[in-house]
């Protein structure tokens, strides 16, 4: 109830602006929706998701603002191997699955299937690298208000890979390197994450010592394994700071409604 139970969303404030940026749609947008409610005001803003996979995406149809037709979204994703973004979400909002379709959300909503390369998009860009998961996912890089933040929810990170792999670890440490902000994939540890390899998610101690080492400033270790319970977190937070908050301005694992200021 503490670090909290939702899957993963991520929203950026953005300076000199009403527009939204929202980070994936997990089971987390549903609460932004009702506190977007709150203002009765009109809703306009982007969603990036970093892939489909159920826990990115499953907020998305209990995220009100959609069912206003005064509110416009662009919803980006990276192309899968069953088409681009449109395709993919209204393969999973059908009547078999879900209620709702895509045919019946009521805003003004545009489908971008989203390109790796530097985007701008006014008060901020957004450009991506794949990570290491076991589909198209993106690992997202935003640069605003001088800072940069990038987004890493799903991505694995081993020993072995660096060495096998040697391409993507030289790429992810030049696309991390010196980041305000980086929010990393952490469900295992290093013991549990043996009976784990190919799953598509790293050990926190492997993710922290990645980022020690591509000169990160802030971390946020995020993606915690459901069956980790408040006091295991508390205690795996404690832990951390302890052993590396002297590598960085600040290192915390991510927690229920927390607010990020870099």
């Amino acid at each position: 109830m503490e670090f909290g139970g939702n899957t993963t969303c991520l929203q950026i404030h953005l300076p000199d602006t009403d527009e939204l940026l929202i980070m994936d749609s997990g089971t987390g947008i549903r609460n932004l929706g009702n506190h977007l409610l709150e203002s009765k005001d009109k809703v306009r803003g982007r969603i990036f998701i970093t892939h489909p996979h159920w826990d990115h995406i499953q907020g998305f149809p209990f995220f009100k603002p959609i069912y206003n037709p005064e509110n416009h979204f662009d919803i980006h994703m990276p192309s899968q191997a069953n088409g681009g973004c449109k395709e993919i979400l209204s393969g999973h909002l059908t009547k078999t699955f879900f209620p709702v379709t895509l045919e019946m959300i009521d805003a003004n909503i545009e489908y971008i299937t989203q390109k790796e390369d530097r985007q701008d998009y006014g008060h901020y860009e957004i450009e991506y690298m794949l990570a290491n998961h076991p589909i198209n996912t993106a690992i997202y890089k935003i640069y605003v208000a001088g800072k940069t933040i990038v987004f890493c929810p799903d991505n694995e990170l081993t020993p072995i890979a660096e060495k096998t792999n040697a391409y993507f670890y030289t790429k992810f440490k030049e696309f991390l390197s010196d980041a305000d902000l980086l929010i990393h994939d952490g469900q295992f540890d290093r013991q549990s994450y043996k009976d784990k390899v190919g799953w598509g998610h790293s050990a926190w101690e492997e993710a922290v010592e990645f980022a020690i080492r591509s000169g990160v400033k802030k971390m946020i270790v995020t993606h915690h394994d459901p069956d980790s319970d408040d006091a295991f977190l508390y205690k795996l937070d404690e832990k951390i700071h302890l052993e590396y908050a002297s590598h960085f301005d600040m290192i915390s694992l991510a927690k229920e409604g927390a607010v990020i200021r870099i």
